[in-house]
């Protein structure tokens, strides 16, 4: 139900069908992401789940930060949809350290599944799973991301 309201409400906002398509399929991915995170942080902080569990959300994180480059295509960030996309000027400006940042997401989530993989302490897998918040999640939204208003 959720993906349909958010689907209806950007087509309302977004008249080219194809933008609001893309802006809603890049929205249900970053709320994909931000779940990986939460199982991920239910592990560290309430012990909730184990190594497979962190495993398959890391492996998660690492193939959905591959796919977020072409989640942009030019003409759908804020500059043409203000108040609908928070993807700022800069995703389409500077196209390669976009693409790095994302790389760099995959890389440190496949760093922390192959940790988790290997018996590391929860003090290791701890502070690989901070890397991904603040190098991933953080170096993308600090530069290409602007926080959209509720």
């Amino acid at each position: 139900k959720h993906r349909s309201e958010l689907v209806e409400k950007i087509k309302k906002m977004v008249s080219n069908a194809e933008h609001a398509a893309v802006i809603a399929k890049r929205r249900d991915v970053m709320h994909d992401l931000g779940g990986s995170m939460k199982k991920i942080a239910s592990y560290m902080k309430k012990n909730e789940g184990g190594s497979a569990d962190i495993i398959a959300a890391a492996m998660r994180m690492e193939a959905i930060a591959k796919t977020i480059p072409g989640l942009f295509p030019p003409g759908t960030g804020m500059a043409t949809y203000p108040g609908v996309t928070g993807a700022k000027p800069a995703v389409h400006a500077d196209v390669a350290g976009f693409k790095a940042v994302s790389l760099k997401m995959a890389s440190l989530a496949a760093d922390l599944a192959k940790a988790a993989g290997s018996g590391a302490s929860k003090s290791d897998l701890g502070a690989k799973f901070g890397m991904i918040g603040k190098q991933g999640c953080g170096g993308c939204h600090r530069t290409y991301r602007k926080k959209l208003k509720k």
